[in-house]
């Protein structure tokens, strides 16, 4: 009787596959790489010089985009989703005090697409070369039976390093001072399975660019998340900034109340401008105030901390460097987040 040979190969997984996507990504990942990334791609680990500080603090972050990734499979474009997940990452490591530095990329599917993964670590790569980050490693894996047709996964890690007398921890928040909220692009990287549900009840298809939108969905969708380093960076050089947040899951109400050092916030929920996508996702979704305010956004991806005596010099700055911002509230003494 014959014996039934088994491979890898026919169990579902490709080798070949994934040396491919390897090769299509390599070039991008090295021009991430200066002086500090010694011996190069294809280690066990990524290897990085830190020098030229006195008291170092690392600072360091995991998150993923989530599921929007099922919008990049229906629209059949995955680019952004490198640079979703690097500016996410980058982000929260800044709202520590930090400047991120280093990056490594995880990407899971079903069945390995070459040219989706090259796509998406080219846009992570582009990402991070705009920030001044090294993509020093990564993984790609195939999982069929963990992964479905088409389904993917993209995950990133981040560090970054400061002095530790960098590090901003909100200790220093005053009642009186002013909260700056940064405009963001749109969705960025949450609430996406409330925004997905409320187009797929709708019967609305992504390619369709319904009021009051000026865009297809699928484009507004995947808007890639904004980072705030070049900008963030600039600011402190000028102002003392006592508190940083980075508003992501969870929103304004979520995230700022864990840069204020045990206060709270007064916001005015009609200072900022509110990008259309959220308008639609309230519209279609009947989606309460609550709701919107508790999972997306709604326009502000991060928020800075200053003196009062600082607004003016802070948002003039911003303006230059073509960053909207506005001044949304105060820091008072009852804890939480209040609209008004």
């Amino acid at each position: 009787m014959p014996e039934n040979r088994q491979s890898y190969e026919a169990a579902g997984v490709s080798i070949e596959r994934g040396d491919q996507a390897a090769a299509l990504m390599r070039s991008a990942v090295e021009a991430t790489h200066g002086p500090e990334v010694v011996g190069g791609t294809g280690g066990f680990a990524g290897l990085y010089a830190l020098s030229g500080m006195e008291e170092p603090v690392l600072a360091s972050t995991i998150d993923g985009v989530g599921t929007k990734t099922v919008v990049a499979r229906e629209v059949g474009r995955y680019d952004t989703l490198g640079a979703d997940i690097v500016n996410h990452c980058a982000n929260d490591v800044l709202a520590t005090g930090a400047r991120p530095i280093i990056f490594l990329d995880y990407a899971a599917s079903g069945r390995l697409d070459p040219e989706a993964v090259a796509d998406m670590v080219r846009g992570a790569a582009e990402a991070c070369k705009e920030l001044g980050i090294s993509l020093i490693g990564g993984e790609t894996a195939e999982m069929p039976g963990m992964y479905g047709a088409g389904d993917v996964e993209i995950v990133g890690c981040c560090v970054g390093a400061c002095e530790r007398s960098e590090v901003v921890t909100g200790e220093e928040v005053r009642i009186g001072d002013t909260v700056i909220g940064l405009a963001s692009s749109g969705l960025h990287t949450n609430g996406y399975t409330l925004a997905r549900k409320v187009i797929e009840d709708s019967g609305i298809p992504y390619s369709d660019t319904p009021e009051p939108l000026e865009c297809t969905v699928g484009e507004a969708y995947l808007e890639p998340h904004r980072a705030y380093v070049r900008e963030i960076v600039a600011l402190r050089e000028v102002v003392e900034v006592r508190g940083m947040a980075h508003i992501t899951g969870g929103g304004l109400a979520g995230n700022l109340p864990r840069s204020l050092g045990g206060l709270g916030a007064r916001l005015d929920a009609g200072s900022w401008e509110e990008p259309s996508v959220f308008g639609l996702i309230r519209g279609l979704g009947n989606v309460s105030e609550d709701e919107m305010r508790r999972v997306f956004n709604l326009g502000v991806g991060f928020c800075v901390v200053v003196r009062a005596a600082d607004v003016d010099r802070a948002l003039g700055m911003l303006l230059e460097m073509e960053c909207e911002a506005w001044r949304i509230g105060e820091v008072v003494e009852r804890e939480g987040v209040e609209f008004v």
